[in-house]
């Protein structure tokens, strides 16, 4: 009886690449794979220093280090799918684990180049899309030798090119966001710059630290780490929301275990780094291989780490929302919702003529061929204000009367600017509710407005588009010494934060719009910021009589 052939396990490389490469959906997380390698590989004594440059109009990115840079075996390495980190192997841990991060470009991009110095040696290699399409079987495929350890003066360091990116434009802003979000954790005398931008972490203004660390079973499994929770003075963007976890000093999830889009979330930062994650053996790994920022919940130790933050968020929100609510028990608090209540009624009368406008330019639009493309699937109903409710509008009465005609302050004559208070089948709504609060006394689909301290360091406003608010910063220098020893009714604050709102309003509405793709030209943006605010300027000019 002949002996069968054995069994191996084997791999078809270029199918592997592929698959592996389509883990990196967006170009903010293929640039920072290459990023992270040049910062982390350098050579001893030397500041890192990663230069990115975005070309959207030749669709290329170059990412060039002054890392130690890859001889020839190191380039044969580099591309090992799978391969063993060798600085891990070494005993130095980093975020090398899984070896895939040569096949980042190929998840928005057809052709990789990769040119590296190494102690006065230089060479170049390439790998294109078509190269791995054309290798149909399991065997190796090759890359493309352009020069082999060519003699050079130049200094050690890597330059990755990118070509043929699929993506439209490259999101400048998001990669830098991204980049300077991770930069946090590294250290302080790495550089990186995105074209003109130099990045830097800038963390929000803190009202408050707490601190806590683990007991019992929790600490049995997680080890003595310390985590940390910030109360930031002004709500945080989301992608920098919630709980950093790192271990080793590598970032690898942020989290509100289990509080996201809860009352007061949105101000809750903070950080905890878990070594244990990194030396856990379990048969469920803690981490999986596709830069997702995202750990795996079936782990052991990722559970004990979820639960350690998601008690401690979890009671902090709570107090956040009670002082809150106590907050705006205050006469003033009062006074300033009902101030708020009304720029976004003046707002939200705006916003409906806009979204009116557009409504009949597209029926107008209707009858002719359709060159331009169709806004977002989905997103139809995203700029109607309030919801199907039927409903009217009860104007606010800032002159001092209650019918309507202008009281002791007007000669009667004009009309009254705010159409704020929203009436619900003849009742008002925020009556009806009892709420005080501008969230809840909002229409669902408009624009609402809230004062916020956020720190004299902050910006005079800020928008969240999540639920349409519009958050003026009462600590702002510009702001807070037009309050001075006023009062909130004064008009110099009054003028001032209305002049606020209009210009967050237009910056946003112009961002809606262009979420739904209703621009085709990077100047209509531009345009339709100033036709906003030259529109709301006219209609507030009453603001402006004495």
């Amino acid at each position: 009886m002949s002996e069968l052939p054995a069994i191996y396990v084997k791999s078809h490389v270029s199918r592997d690449i592929l698959q592996n490469a389509a883990l990196f959906k967006t170009d903010k997380l293929v640039v920072w794979e290459y990023v992270a390698n040049g910062l982390q590989y350098g050579d001893i004594g030397t500041n890192p220093t990663v230069t990115v440059r975005l070309d959207s109009k030749n669709h290329k990115i170059t990412i060039a280090d002054n890392g130690r840079g890859m001889d020839w075996s190191g380039l044969q390495n580099f591309f090992v799918m799978h391969g063993e980190n060798l600085d891990r192997k070494g005993g130095h841990v980093g975020r090398g684990r899984f070896g895939t991060g040569k096949s980042a470009a190929f998840g928005l991009a057809n052709v990789l180049r990769v040119t590296s110095v190494r102690e006065g040696k230089r060479s170049t290699v390439q790998l294109t899309r078509t190269d791995l399409d054309l290798v149909t079987s399991g065997a190796p495929v090759p890359v493309c030798t352009i020069e082999k350890e060519v003699s050079t003066n130049m200094l050690n360091g890597t330059l990755i090119e990118i070509g043929e990116v699929h993506l439209r434009s490259l999101d400048q802003a998001g990669i830098i966001r991204y980049i300077e979000r991770h930069l946090a954790k590294w250290p302080k005398n790495s550089s990186v710059f995105v074209n003109n931008h130099e990045c830097e972490y800038m963390e929000p203004p803190i009202a408050e630290v707490s601190r806590f660390n683990p007991t019992g079973t929790i600490l049995e499994r997680i080890g003595k780490v310390e985590l940390v929770i910030k109360i930031a003075k002004a709500p945080v963007e989301e992608d920098a929301r919630g709980i950093a976890i790192f271990s080793n000093g590598v970032w690898h999830e942020t989290t509100l275990a289990g509080s996201e889009n809860k009352e007061m979330a949105n101000f809750l930062l903070g950080e905890i780094d878990v070594p244990a994650l990194e030396e856990d053996r379990s048969p469920i790994s803690a981490f999986d291989l596709s830069r997702s920022m995202k750990l795996n919940p079936n782990n052991e130790t990722v559970q004990a780490v979820y639960s350690f933050i998601g008690q401690h968020i979890e009671a902090i929100r709570k107090e956040l929302v009670q002082r809150e609510r106590t907050k705006r028990l205050s006469e003033e608090s009062r006074r300033l919702c009902a101030q708020a209540n009304e720029i976004a009624a003046f707002l939200n009368e705006d916003f409906a003529k806009a979204n009116s406008k557009l409504s009949r330019v597209r029926a107008k639009a209707a009858g002719s061929v359709d060159f331009l493309p169709r806004p977002i699937e989905g997103d139809g109903n995203d700029l109607l204000w309030g919801n199907d409710l039927p409903a009217a509008r009860r104007p606010f009465d800032n002159s001092g009367g209650n019918d309507g005609d202008g009281g002791g302050k007007s000669s009667g004559s004009e009309r009254r600017l705010f159409n704020g208070q929203v009436l619900l089948g003849g009742e008002d709504l925020q009556a009806k509710s009892g709420a005080t609060n501008p969230k809840q006394a909002s229409a669902r689909g408009g624009f609402q407005v809230q004062f916020q301290s956020m720190g004299a360091d902050d910006r005079r406003a800020t928008y969240a588009p999540e639920d349409r608010t519009i958050y003026i910063n009462l600590e702002h220098p510009q702001i807070e010494a037009a309050r001075g020893a006023r009062d909130v009714d004064d008009p110099i604050f009054k003028r001032l934060v209305y002049e606020v709102a209009f210009t967050e309003y237009a910056i946003a509405l112009s961002s809606e719009l262009a979420r739904r793709g209703e621009y085709l030209d990077a100047s209509d943006p531009i345009f339709e910021i100033r036709e906003t605010i030259n529109r709301l300027a006219r209609r507030a000019a009453s603001l402006y009589r004495i």
